[in-house]
């Protein structure tokens, strides 16, 4: 039973490169079969055809990121900090692989797959970060003066809109150096300690300038 498990798993970890390296519609059994140096009636034995063995990668990554950030919220012991940057590196280096220019053959060769994904990503992802911020503000790390699916919306957006083929091709900048700005204004500002000032007081004028002309 432990063989035939590791087998299955070795088969998994194999197609999913493959999967990406080539695309989904130009890999075949034949070559899933070849490339682990394995009988077609072995790889058949364990996966009816390649829909099989996707939908198994589908519900195994799905498997993976329940646990690992059901996990992670209900850690009381770490501090929040370290928490939310877990859960962002976790997250964008799952979901950045769907960015990947392969992932556009998965779209038009399996749309009930990859509307999965799609689902799952909105309901765990959103739900899940979405719990990370009402930790951060009743931990007294995030402020309280903006809903929390603002800022959930916010961060995925940004993932999404930025951290794809399209348009890092248009950046003079890695994945890493994108996703690693977008973190850094989303949680930090683009104003300088100075600049931040300055923003505050020219609020303030602004309000004291309403009440002296009413």
């Amino acid at each position: 039973m432990a063989y035939e498990k590791e087998v299955k798993q070795r088969i998994l970890i194999k197609v999913e490169e493959m999967f990406f390296q080539f695309g989904y519609s130009k890999v075949t059994m034949e070559e899933i079969a070849s490339v682990l140096s394995m009988s077609k009636k072995t790889l058949y034995k364990h996966f009816d055809n390649k829909e099989h063995i996707l939908r198994e990668i589908i519900r195994e990554k799905k498997c993976e990121i329940e646990t690992y950030v059901d996990k992670l919220i209900a850690d009381n012991e770490t501090e929040f900090i370290t928490k939310l940057k877990n859960f962002l590196t976790f997250i964008t280096a799952h979901f950045s692989k769907l960015s990947h220019p392969n992932i556009q053959d998965l779209v038009k060769s399996q749309p009930e797959a990859w509307n999965e994904i799609q689902e799952f990503r909105k309901n765990n992802a959103y739900n899940s970060f979405s719990k990370l911020i009402n930790q951060g503000k009743e931990s007294g790390v995030f402020r309280e003066d903006f809903h929390s699916d603002v800022a959930v919306q916010l961060y995925f957006s940004a993932i999404h809109g930025m951290l794809n083929h399209q348009t890092l091709s248009q950046l003079p900048i890695t994945t890493d150096q994108a996703y690693n700005d977008i973190i850094k204004i989303l949680f930090e500002g683009i104003l300088s300690e100075q600049g931040r000032k300055k923003y505050i007081n020219s609020d303030l004028k602004s309000e004291n300038n309403g009440e002296l002309i009413l």
